[in-house]
Parts: structure tokens; sequence; C-alpha cells
């Protein structure tokens, strides 16, 4: 993605191996933002920041299972990866809006049982 993405919204078919890369931090203009829908899964669909995974994403994802019974919320304040892991269900999302130094992040993922199918981390 570049600065000029901003506004956008992004369709994920992760059915098989998908990765969107986020610009560069230094090149987005505070406000910058896209909304990222995953429509299918089977494989690992990835969001990831630019410039060598610079660790600038900050915010929580929220995640729970189909009937509602295991609900995690994962925070990170320096990610620099949110992944949809195979078994996330169509439909799950993530907002992520910049000021100019961050990027912020608010997503809802569901999935069967496993509650770690939507991710938000820093790469090892």
């Amino acid at each position: 993605l570049t600065n000029a993405d901003s506004g956008k919204v992004i369709f994920m078919d992760a059915s098989s191996t998908n990765t969107i890369t986020l610009p560069a931090i230094s090149t987005v203009s505070a406000g910058w933002n896209v909304k990222i829908i995953l429509t299918a899964t089977g494989a690992v669909g990835t969001v990831q920041t630019g410039n060598s995974l610079e660790n600038k994403l900050s915010g929580q994802v929220t995640k729970i299972d189909a009937d509602g019974d295991a609900i995690a919320v994962q925070s990170d304040a320096d990610a620099d990866k949110i992944t949809f892991a195979n078994g996330c269900l169509a439909g799950a999302v993530v907002d992520i809006v910049s000021n100019g130094t961050l990027f912020y992040v608010n997503g809802f993922g569901t999935h069967a049982s496993a509650s770690d199918k939507l991710t938000l981390t820093q790469a090892d």
C-alpha cells in the first residue's frame, strides 16, 4: 500500500497465503487509514508494516469464538504484524489509522474454537 491508498477498504482473500504491506510510517500523513476485511480463509493472511517491519502498530484485536464462549483481547504497543490465521472466519476486520507517527489498530475476528486466529504481534 501507499499513502494514496488512504480511505480504501481492502478485501483480503487468504484462501492462499496473502500479505499486505503498509507503507513506511514516514511516508503517510496524519489521518491515513484503511479497513481490511477478510473474505476467505484456508491459509494465512498477514498485514505487516513496511520499512523492514518497523514496530509501529499500536492497539488491540478482539477475538471471539463462534458460540461466544471464549473472548480474548490482545493488545500491543509496538507490533509489526497482524495475522488472520487459517480458521479465522470471513468478515473479520481490522481498522488501521495513522497519526503520522504510529498506525493505530482496532480489530475484531471470530473463529470456530481457538482464540489465536487473529493476532497483533511483533516478529521475533
